[in-house]
């Protein structure tokens, strides 16, 4: 997602250069690939908005099984590896453990929270990786509208200036205005 957004916003910083020296040197050839450009980035960005919708719990979900997995491998002491995940989790969402009806957490909290967040613990990092997820994804679906909303402005003004570039061409009356 993170690639796809960076052709995207690529591609829409060409469209606008593009847009830039077709006004500035009134190219039908250059509009019409600004315009092409604009309308590569829109078909993009519709599936992602789509998805963004459609989709929204699916990164939520795959997160908290990440956490629950780890947090499980740790408890039952699989591996090393796992704790040092489980710590760096912690350290990121600045939480401590979790509510599990399976049994008592209070031995894995004190092996894997940082002595910088004792008072963290029993804090429920399901909740706030969950919160956490949600502030960004509501960014995210304003970042999308936002530049959906711009796109389309874009391919209007692009298609506005070629046609006055082309029905201006036929006109002969290019550099030839007089004032009165």
């Amino acid at each position: 997602a993170f690639y796809v957004g960076i052709c995207l916003s690529m591609t829409l910083i060409l469209a606008a250069l593009l847009s830039s020296a077709a006004t500035v040197r009134e190219s039908q050839c250059l509009t019409a690939t600004g315009f092409f450009c604009f309308a590569l980035a829109f078909c993009g960005l519709i599936p992602a908005a789509c998805w963004r919708y459609a989709r929204s719990t699916e990164v939520e979900d795959s997160m908290m099984d990440v956490y629950d997995l780890v947090y499980e491998e740790v408890r039952r002491n699989v591996s090393s590896f796992r704790r040092h995940e489980l710590n760096a989790i912690h350290e990121a969402f600045l939480c401590c453990g979790k509510h599990s009806p399976f049994g008592d957490t209070a031995a894995v909290e004190h092996n894997t929270c940082p002595p910088s967040q004792a008072q963290a613990a029993g804090q429920d990092c399901l909740q706030e990786i969950q919160g956490f997820l949600k502030k960004h994804m509501d960014l995210v679906s304003m970042l999308l509208g936002t530049t959906i909303c711009f796109t389309v402005y874009g391919m209007v003004l692009t298609s506005f200036l070629w046609f006055y570039i082309h029905f201006s061409n036929n006109l002969d009356r290019k550099g030839k205005y007089i004032l009165r």
